[in-house]
């Protein structure tokens, strides 16, 4: 109440005694503006009247409780003015807004462990008594369940019993009357176990062996930080949890020693200073690859073959599974045979050269794609190949020249080519141009030219030709060779000259020839020209002669070395030899070959047959027992011999087991005298 003179006041008991007594309260008033407190009198109740103030001033009051150890700290009122009552009633002329009290702990966060009893009290005052409301997340909070409100003129408390989790936030007290409102915030924290990790749990890798897992922190880390993660596994058939970790801050673990093809499942629980949460199981896994087998790579194609090797090529699989490819496995087979691999380690191209095969075997290929799974199932098998010599167009033929000519006709010749691309040549092809012209016709157009000369017929009398000839193998056509010189078509009626380049004079063949045909003796390897003139009884006439001076060689060359020369069989007196014809030939077909033998510690060679050898093959006979012999063989054509080709190692003939027979005939022998 307030008077003019007088205030009287009213309070609460303490709601601690500090362990003593309360023997009084200690009431003091100072009045606005004055820095000093001034004391009225100790009083033994709740209440006292205070008097002897000034009508029209204004004055603030406050209380202290005391016991045996001394004085409390106070509880000071709002401004208060004094001033005359209205009537009888007590009831101020102004009104006072309210105002709150709050402990400073309440203020600045209240922290307990869930399951704890909360008060929060709270002292009000304000004239006309202010009303007092409670208010969460929006929600006015009613005595109910865990919460009850006590509420006073002077005073508010809330009570929640076994606080949880979810009593955590921030708590408006409101209080308001005629003169306006106020309101506070007080902010509470329950502390609890963390929540589950937020899911859901992810399967990064897994392997036959081992998986690697993670997660995410908890929604809600329980008000505390994180400190660990509880990780465990269980196999889907069994009901024990086996623990994987128990010491990591991390959200990413490799779980090892897992059992291929089994079914896993893992959870994990996080903890903090409060505890350890509820967990987060994953979905059921199997310990195996994450990833397949590539699909098969595309058919192989088989090229550049040999007689004993050959490149084989594929194409990429559809899929590689998932994972890189990391290498090719390639295998063959003979005709009906079993797959045998031909590389030792991966290959890392799609291409591969085959070598070891066998001249005239036939084989397959087929390949497998290799990723960190393992093999896929085999490509589709390539087409069969044949193990060969490579067979390409033949070489140009030597020297084509012409021989001889007429107004209609012109007989050339020429000589085999030194290469015949691997397969033997099946004839010649002529062709023509007429100069001014840019075209080459073909002059037998019906078949192929058998011999190394062909007369070509159809000339026109006066016309100037080119010639070029081609050598044809089972493969195709092989690169022309021109004449040197084109052929003016008219008659040759001259007797010949020749002369050689670095000489001014002509040396006369023959004066006295009737026909259009002389053989020339000209030194080997020197050049020559020529040139003939008609003659008759009045004299000789103008001479045509050789643009080009013409070379003058044999047509045939000296053979290549026998090829693939090697020891077929042996036994105490003999050696099986066996080679292949070499792959040039001179020019001639006609070849023959000789085979020598020495021992080893002699340097003269001994000539083991008489005359040549057609075949490829010669069985050497009466070898000494225990002696070492070397072999060699040379070819030979009407040009002259090859090189010789020598065994690689030399040939051991033992007598370890005509020994052994002769000691055995010898016991028997001397067994059958002692019976």
């Amino acid at each position: 109440d307030v008077d003019k003179t007088e205030v009287s006041l009213v309070w609460n008991r303490p709601d601690r005694d500090g362990g003593a007594e309360i023997t009084g309260y200690l009431v003091e008033y100072q009045e606005d503006g004055a820095d000093e407190w001034t004391k009225f009198q100790t009083v033994p109740m709740l209440d006292c009247v205070v008097t002897g103030l000034q009508k029209g001033k204004i004055y603030k009051f406050r209380v202290k409780a005391q016991n045996i150890v001394g004085l409390s700290l106070p509880d000071t009122t709002i401004p208060i003015e004094c001033q005359e009552k209205l009537g009888n009633f007590y009831f101020p002329l102004i009104s006072v807004p309210p105002s709150v009290e709050l402990d400073v702990k309440l203020i600045e966060g209240l922290v307990v462990k869930a399951g704890t009893t909360v008060r929060l009290p709270a002292i009000m005052r304000g004239v006309p008594v202010p009303t007092a409301k409670w208010v969460t997340d929006g929600i006015e909070i009613k005595t109910d369940g865990r919460h009850k409100i006590e509420t006073d003129n002077f005073s508010t408390v809330l009570t929640i019993k076994d606080c949880i989790r979810k009593d955590t936030g921030e708590y408006l007290l409101t209080v308001s009357n005629a003169a306006g409102s106020k309101t506070v915030a007080l902010h509470l924290t329950v502390l609890d176990v963390p929540g589950p990790p937020t899911g859901p749990i992810n399967i990064l890798e897994v392997t036959p062996e081992h998986m690697v897992i993670s997660w995410r922190p908890p929604k809600d880390d329980g008000g505390s930080p994180i400190i660990n993660y509880i990780v465990e596994k269980r196999q889907s058939k069994k009901e024990t949890w086996g623990v994987v970790s128990s010491g990591t801050s991390h959200t990413k673990i490799k779980i090892p020693r897992l059992q291929k093809g089994c079914e896993y499942i893992f959870r994990v629980r996080a903890e903090n200073k409060i505890g350890i949460g509820a967990p987060l199981d994953s979905e059921p896994t199997i310990a195996k690859h994450m990833f397949d087998p590539p699909s098969p790579p595309g058919k192989p194609t088989v090229y550049d073959i040999t007689e004993n090797a050959a490149t084989v090529s594929w194409t990429l699989p559809k899929s590689d599974g998932g994972t890189p490819i990391t290498g090719y496995i390639l295998e063959r087979r003979e005709a009906s045979g079993k797959w045998v691999r031909v590389n030792k380690t991966p290959i890392l191209d799609m291409k591969y050269r085959v070598t070891g095969l066998f001249e005239g075997n036939t084989y397959e290929f087929r390949v497998f794609a290799e990723n960190m799974v393992g093999l896929s199932k085999p490509s589709p098998s390539s087409d069969p190949i044949k193990a060969s010599r490579p067979i390409t167009p033949p070489g140009p033929p030597i020297n084509p020249k012409l021989k001889d000519k007429t107004k209609e006709t012109a007989d050339l010749v020429w000589t085999k080519p030194l290469k015949d691309g691997g397969s033997p040549i099946l004839g010649y092809i002529v062709e023509c141009q007429k100069t001014g012209t840019t075209q080459w016709n073909r002059i037998n157009k019906d078949e192929l030219i058998r011999q190394c000369a062909f007369r070509v017929p159809g000339l026109i009398e006066g016309n100037e030709y080119k010639f070029r000839i081609k050598a044809v193998n089972i493969v195709g056509e092989g690169e022309p060779r021109e004449l040197a010189e084109t052929v003016l078509a008219k008659d040759i009626l001259s007797p010949p000259e020749y002369r050689q380049p670095n000489q001014r004079g002509w040396s006369i063949v023959s004066s006295d020839i009737t026909k259009r045909l002389v053989k020339a003796n000209l030194i080997e390897n020197r050049e020559y020209f020529f040139r003939v003139c008609a003659e008759n009884k009045i004299g000789p006439g103008p001479c045509i002669e050789t643009k080009t001076p013409i070379l003058a060689i044999n047509p045939i060359d000296k053979p290549g070395e026998p090829e693939n020369l090697h020891i077929a069989e042996k036994g105490k007196t003999f050696v099986y030899l066996k080679w292949r014809r070499p792959d040039y030939d001179g020019g001639s077909p006609n070849l023959s070959y000789h085979v020598e033998r020495k021992l080893k510690d002699s340097d003269e060679w001994e000539r083991v047959h008489k005359g040549s050898i057609k075949e490829t093959h010669y069985m050497v006979d009466k070898c000494v027992e225990n002696k070492v012999y070397q072999f060699r063989v040379q070819t030979k054509n009407e040009a002259g011999e090859s090189d010789w080709v020598r065994t690689k190692y030399l040939v051991s003939f033992p007598i370890l087991f005509m020994s052994i027979y002769i000691q055995t005939l010898f016991a028997l022998v001397l067994y059958y005298f002692m019976c």
